[in-house]
């Protein structure tokens, strides 16, 4: 194992359980039910390359979302409506925060144009609106956002969940779309309920699981099921891995991390290089467009390609775009699972450059991002704490139910056959021990006004106010006061980190 330098500090302490009282309303009192289209079957288009397919009935309890690759590999995307008549909004897939919530400020986007391309939430023009007292502050690897609880309609691929509690922002900074936060509580116990636990209670899925097939970056569209599995979306078997627990991980917070044992590379000519046997912990999220790993990787990797050239102001390796099209792939090690990612998919095409996915991990939390993910067939099941991992093919639909229990993800081999190997020779000759300099540097003008994505949420602050929704049941702006509401500048990270 290789001594890795991790920040071993804890993450801050998150305030108590958040109160979401509202004043009594018998007139709005439902019963969860569920919403489905057909005799208890959720129906969704699944789109596939090279064309999206006709759409298809899913049989059984589970939700299949489309998920859009939005500007050039940089987020994933998810479409859903929320409010009553639905107002159709595009958020953030990212498996590195529990919350979801809408409406970014553009004015302070880091890419605002882009921001303004997406319809926000107006919540004046809901029915179904709840609102509550109670606000927070979202600290996110990069850019935050104050928000405003309420309960609202969520409508995510053919399920509506009802009163399902989100964040309206009130003010954000370089965050340039709202979010769908589907990983654990950061620390062990909710807030509140989350929309997989929503969606459980009211029974739309039976577990508190979901798979994600991202896709290649030649495919604009991926998918995301609730609830299910597609065995035509990958290769071989589902790799179990447990979850590491919170005490294991390297800043004590819940995420899906999972022990990362082993890196490699396959060569165009067949050579196959492999570092020795590791033990990092990384977590798999879907909010950062590159990954993430401990330096000696990074440079490890980046030495493995001629020309690279250094850019010390961003930390990117830059790369000629021909390599992008070379047979290789970058490869990673669970254990007894290979995933292995195409050069194609792992270098990041912006602007005209092409960039090695991968920058140092500065602030001790190794995270595989989308560069990693495209290539992986993921199940997340937190019922359970496993992650379930398998190479991502493309060879129809075959979706079955997650069900309930210690085994409730079925153990089905894909139904995707790999291509036929390439002759190879292998060796353990990727040396990931020690850090080593960069053999040229970057003199040009490099990628500008591009999104890598919020990465993962840091901590929170309630409170009370002040209020952008007038809570259910007032009327005027007397809740409107808060002493904190002062510190909400652009420098929040380093006050509350």
């Amino acid at each position: 194992m290789i001594p890795l330098a991790l920040l071993l500090s804890a993450a801050p302490v998150l305030s108590s359980a958040l109160d979401f009282s509202t004043p009594a309303d018998s007139s709005k009192s439902q019963s969860p039910s569920l919403v489905t289209r057909g005799e208890g079957f959720i129906r969704s288009p699944l789109n596939v390359l090279p064309n999206p397919s006709p759409p298809k009935l899913i049989k059984g309890r589970q939700n299949e979302v489309t998920i859009q690759n939005q500007f050039t590999g940089t987020r994933y995307g998810v479409d859903i409506e929320v409010g009553t008549p639905g107002q159709k909004l595009t958020l953030i897939l990212d498996t590195g925060s529990p919350d979801t919530w809408v409406n970014p400020t553009c004015d302070t986007a880091n890419v605002p144009d882009d921001c303004r391309q997406f319809p926000a939430y107006d919540w004046r023009k809901s029915s179904s609106l709840n609102a509550t007292r109670v606000t927070d502050i979202l600290v996110y690897g990069k850019g935050n956002a104050t928000i405003q609880y309420v309960r609202e309609s969520v409508k995510i691929g053919g399920a509506t969940v009802k009163k399902q509690v989100i964040g309206v922002a009130i003010e954000s900074h370089d965050i340039p779309m709202g979010i769908l936060g589907l990983s654990p509580p950061l620390r062990g116990v909710n807030e509140y309920p989350y929309i997989l636990d929503t969606m459980k209670d009211q029974k739309l899925i039976n577990s508190r699981a979901f798979s994600m097939d991202l896709r290649t970056v030649d495919s604009p569209e991926g998918a995301l099921i609730f609830g299910g599995v597609d065995s035509g979306k990958y290769i071989g078997s589902l790799a179990k891995l447990p979850m590491l627990a919170r005490n294991e991980t390297p800043r004590g917070a819940d995420r899906y991390y999972v022990t990362m044992t082993g890196v490699g590379l396959t060569y165009p000519d067949g050579l196959v290089e492999r570092s020795q046997e590791l033990e990092v912990p990384v977590f798999l999220d879907s909010g950062g467009t590159l990954s993430r790993l401990p330096r000696p990787i990074y440079q490890a990797f980046a030495s493995s390609f001629s020309d690279t050239q250094y850019d010390p102001s961003s930390g990117f390796y830059f790369l000629d775009c021909d390599v992008a099209d070379l047979e290789g792939s970058i490869d990673f090690y669970f254990g007894n699972k290979m995933i292995s990612v195409p050069f194609n998919d792992f270098i990041w095409h912006v602007q005209g450059y092409c960039v090695l996915g991968v920058l140092p991990d500065d602030d001790g939390e190794p995270v595989l991002g989308d560069t990693f993910l495209r290539a992986a067939y993921v199940v997340f099941d937190q019922d359970n704490r496993n992650l379930h991992l398998a190479q991502a093919a493309n060879c129809g639909s075959n979706i079955v139910a997650i069900s309930t229990g210690a085994d409730a993800v079925p153990s089905m081999t894909g139904r995707c056959t790999a291509p036929p190997p390439r002759p190879t020779s292998g060796n353990n000759n990727l040396d990931v021990t020690a850090e080593r300099g960069p053999t040229a540097t970057f003199t040009g003008i490099g990628p500008t006004g591009v999104d890598i994505g919020p990465g993962p949420v840091a901590t929170r602050v309630s409170g009370t106010g002040p209020l952008g929704i007038v809570p259910t049941g007032q009327s005027g702006a007397g809740a409107i006061r808060i002493k904190w509401w002062t510190i909400v500048t652009a420098g929040i990270v380093s006050l509350l980190i």
